[in-house]
């Protein structure tokens, strides 16, 4: 979350360094083929990967004009649709799966345990946040 004083793209900032450290995180867990042995560093990745796209979804509201950033996801979809993606279906899509597979299925649930489809779920991820940023990581 952005400090008194800080710039508003280091908001955005803070959610692609989150990613980064998400995806070396993932990079490190134990696999053998396609499926992770060790669910605990995978919960630690998509924990550090949700903490990404929640920090550039209350960024974007911050940086429209939205006074009170909601807390609960519901709510928080809701402003998205609202503010960020009035008439862009696939930015709520993309922010509701991303709940689903990384917050859900790869942190909270700890059931997602296929590689295909954790580095899938680290990919739209990426696009989310870089979708709500305007920009690449860099």
């Amino acid at each position: 979350m952005r400090k008194a004083g800080q710039k508003k793209e280091d908001s955005f900032n803070e959610a692609f360094r989150y990613w980064r450290n998400a995806r070396r995180l993932l990079g490190r867990c134990p696999a053998e083929g396609d499926f992770y042995t060790d669910i605990k560093p995978v919960r630690e990745a998509f924990g550090t990967a949700w903490l990404a796209i929640d920090t550039a979804v209350k960024a974007a509201l911050k940086e429209k004009g939205v006074a009170k950033i909601p807390r609960s996801w519901d709510a928080l979809l809701a402003a998205a649709a609202k503010h960020l993606a009035p008439r862009n279906g696939r930015l709520v899509r993309d922010l509701s799966e991303s709940y689903r597979q990384i917050h859900l299925a790869g942190y909270y649930y700890a059931d997602l345990r296929s590689r295909p489809v954790a580095e899938a779920a680290m990919d739209v991820a990426l696009r989310v946040i870089e979708r709500l940023s305007g920009r690449r990581p860099s």
